[in-house]
């Protein structure tokens, strides 16, 4: 039984350029899946805007979700549009900008380039998942970020003091800019860089760069936006207002081009990129993954039609051969009832990784590929 079993859908045939796009096989999958996969509203458009929009069950598009990770695209997008802005190049190391950060030559750290944090591959340990052999040194920096956040501190004073409970890298565990690592608490530092950049709050650049750029203010905000926001994962937003984000980085209304360009390129291409955490993406870029989907390989390198297909995004994307963008977001309740999403974890967090990834996500983007004609 669906709860309101209302299915809104716009654009089941769309036209662009004398060019016809028939998205009804799309929509019937989506209607089939509803009762298992229920709760998600989705767009896809292309230059001139949305072309196809769909909701089911209880979700509509304006209904506003934390992103969780989904907050990094947008997050390093304001990042990487600051750093522009104040001609800054993403290879200055963090020393010269936070005077806690460490200059002894000695120590690893001191060598970490605003690049390696966006691109985490600064070597450092911030979060359990990155490598769970060093899940202890992991706990070291949330248990400072939590209690910093706890206390009321702003952006500077918790990245500064998750910064200090860590260890010194005099014997690293791994150099910078050798080994991807995937974290949510790196970019607090170059939030904090940004913020000596700006002279102003984190708060105040995800606004002018993001938020209020895409016109995806006030509905869309940070969590503790105006004291402490979480870059890579406090995030709230609706699929409507998330729309003007995918779209902005599709038409380079965002950042610059040469910008989206630069964040869109690869960061390390040697195996150990492609780990358990890119398992169901492909590689990491600056905020985006170029992605694979479907791509379950470990460790190997990505099969060249994914550099051919030119998607890049995080669990949204762009698709730049095909020039259309992709936004879903879902509201799912992961339990026993539906197999958790899939997951072979059993993992009752939602929106759920792998039963997206695996299923809803990777069929449509199936669909868009024979909509849009991939190859």
């Amino acid at each position: 039984m669906i709860g309101r079993s209302a299915f809104m859908v716009i654009g089941v045939v769309a036209a662009r350029a004398n060019v016809s796009y028939d998205f009804s096989a799309l929509r019937h999958y989506l209607d089939s899946t509803a009762s298992f996969y229920g709760n998600l509203s989705m767009t896809v458009g292309d230059a001139s805007g949305v072309l196809f929009e769909y909701s089911n069950v209880d979700m509509h598009p304006d209904v506003v979700l934390q992103l969780a990770s989904g907050s990094k695209w947008p997050g390093v997008t304001a990042l990487m549009g600051c750093f522009a802005a104040n001609n800054i190049s993403i290879d200055t190391k963090l020393s010269k900008y936070l005077d806690w950060w460490t200059t002894n030559a000695s120590d690893s750290r001191s060598n970490v380039t605003i690049r390696q944090v966006l691109s985490m591959t600064t070597g450092m340990i911030t979060d359990p998942g990155g490598d769970g052999v060093f899940a202890e040194i992991a706990n070291l920096s949330v248990a400072a970020f939590e209690d910093c956040d706890l206390e009321g501190g702003n952006t500077a004073q918790c990245a500064r003091a998750m910064y200090e409970a860590l260890p010194s890298q005099v014997v690293p565990v791994y150099l910078p800019g050798t080994k991807f690592l995937y974290t949510t608490l790196g970019f607090q530092w170059t939030a904090a860089v940004a913020e000596v950049v700006e002279g102003r709050p984190i708060g105040d650049i995800l606004n002018a760069y993001v938020l209020d750029k895409a016109g995806m203010s006030p509905d869309c905000s940070w969590s503790n936006q105006d004291v402490n926001p979480l870059i890579g994962a406090g995030l709230e937003c609706s699929a409507r207002k998330l729309d003007k984000f995918v779209h902005g980085m599709l038409v380079d209304g965002i950042v610059s081009t040469k910008t989206r360009l630069e964040m869109e390129t690869v960061q390390l291409t040697e195996p150990s990129m492609y780990g358990s955490a890119s398992l169901y993406w492909g590689a990491y870029c600056l905020g985006n993954w170029l992605e694979c989907l479907n791509n379950y390989r470990l460790k190997r390198l990505m099969p060249s039609q994914c550099f051919r297909a030119d998607r890049h995004g995080y669990w949204n994307f762009v698709s730049r051969t095909q020039g259309y963008y992709f936004n879903m977001l879902p509201s799912y309740t992961c339990n026993s009832t539906n197999n958790y999403c899939d997951s072979p974890l059993g993992d009752a967090n939602c929106p759920a990784l792998y039963g997206w990834a695996q299923t809803v996500r990777t069929a449509a983007a199936m669909y868009l590929d024979d909509i849009f004609d991939v190859y």
